[in-house]
């Protein structure tokens, strides 16, 4: 009745190799199999296994990867989420929890009730109407589940940040397959960041505020995506831990400090800086500043505070040493380097940073900035 089956198509197991820790076949690759359309071939046990994305011929992929037992039942999985694992994940029954909201509990009371007149009074049209809304609310849990399922979730642009401030890591929304979704609301934290409707295959860029409290790589707290579509009724909620850090950087002084303009912190000739030498330039006023060097005729005409620079000032490179940061204690000098750091850019100067066990050549730019500050950040005594 039935054609035989071509060898190495769809239900052939003859040539299947097992491995010794699972017992499982290996998953077979997408788009290869024994359909010719080109769609995907499980084996045995395939469709009991949970995926995460990992990297394949065509991008990025499903691959079956188990949990333990302990891990599959952990009650700190269904709030926290697993750990970070890939880059991308796409939401599947792996990562989305549904359960019933208030709401849900309190239409389930009134089904019963209803159920139990209809039943003491006998009344047809009273089961019919119980049993229509229960089909109903059954209904909305598919509806909830396809709400968030088949999303991909990525992590974004991280720019980094000072110590004190508000980190904002971005988190993508991509909804690759064009399926309308609405209401989901992403949350950290336990506060929701933001509600999100995905009407087309669009990806969307989520900030995640964060506040950045210490130096070092901040690390993303647990996100939250949730969906009470169509009827609220059930919540469908899928908890993602991304590997997304932030780098932030010592919290630079409040009080503005002059740069270190002689002696051991910088390299050349040391002499005063007086009118015989040729003039440079004119930069920003910094405090400390030499009140012979400061441009008043133009403060008088109303273009601000600035102080002339010479050509000597201007030929030296100016070295910022943690040695002879005016603070005690480790993060004090860290953020008298991390001011130096900023006037030094600010005011066009090349500059360069003596850090233990660290050193980096002078040099002008965001660029070097950049390093600078991130030797700061990452720095251990």
């Amino acid at each position: 009745m039935f054609p035989p089956l071509k060898k190495g198509g769809r239900g052939d197991f003859s040539e299947q190799t097992f491995t010794a820790t699972s017992g499982n076949p290996p998953p077979p690759p997408f788009g290869k199999g024994g359909s010719d359309s080109g769609a995907p071939s499980f084996g045995a046990g395939d469709m009991r296994r949970p995926f995460i994305k990992e990297e394949g011929d065509q991008g990025v992929r499903d691959a079956a990867v188990g949990l333990t037992w302990r891990e599959r039942f952990d009650p700190r999985r269904f709030l926290r989420g697993e750990k970070a694992g890939p880059a991308v994940l796409v939401l599947g029954h792996r990562r989305v929890f549904i359960l019933p909201t208030r709401r849900g509990l309190g239409f389930a009371l009134l089904l019963v009730l209803q159920l139990l007149i209809s039943t003491n009074y006998n009344i047809n049209l009273g089961f019919a109407l119980a049993f229509l809304l229960g089909s109903m609310a059954m209904t909305s849990i598919l509806h909830a589940f396809r709400n968030l399922s088949g999303l991909s979730v990525h992590a974004g642009h991280a720019q980094p940040v000072f110590a004190g401030e508000t980190a904002l890591p971005e988190i993508v929304l991509d909804n690759a397959d064009g399926r309308r979704r609405f209401r989901i609301e992403v949350s950290c934290r336990k506060q929701i960041v933001a509600t999100l409707d995905l009407t087309d295959a669009e990806a969307r860029h989520v900030p995640i505020p964060c506040p950045a409290l210490r130096r070092g790589w901040l690390a993303l707290d647990t996100v939250t995506l949730a969906t009470t579509f169509p009827l609220g009724l059930f919540r469908a909620w899928a908890p993602l831990n991304l590997p997304v850090t932030v780098l932030v950087y010592p919290k630079p002084l409040d009080a503005p400090l002059p740069l270190p303009e002689s002696g051991r912190g910088e390299e050349g000739d040391s002499r005063p800086l007086g009118r015989g030498d040729d003039f440079a330039g004119l930069r920003d006023y910094q405090f400390g500043d030499s009140p012979r060097h400061i441009h008043w005729k133009g403060y008088a005409k109303g273009q601000g505070l600035h102080t002339r620079v010479y050509a000597a000032q201007a030929a030296r490179d100016l070295w910022l040493d943690y040695a002879e940061a005016p603070a005690g204690g480790v993060e004090d000098k860290l953020s008298v380097l991390c001011r130096w750091l900023l006037d030094a850019e600010r005011a066009g100067r090349r500059y360069g940073l003596r850090l233990p066990g660290t050193t980096l050549a002078p040099d002008a730019g965001e660029v070097h900035l950049h390093a600078c500050l991130s030797a700061l950040a990452l720095f251990s005594p």
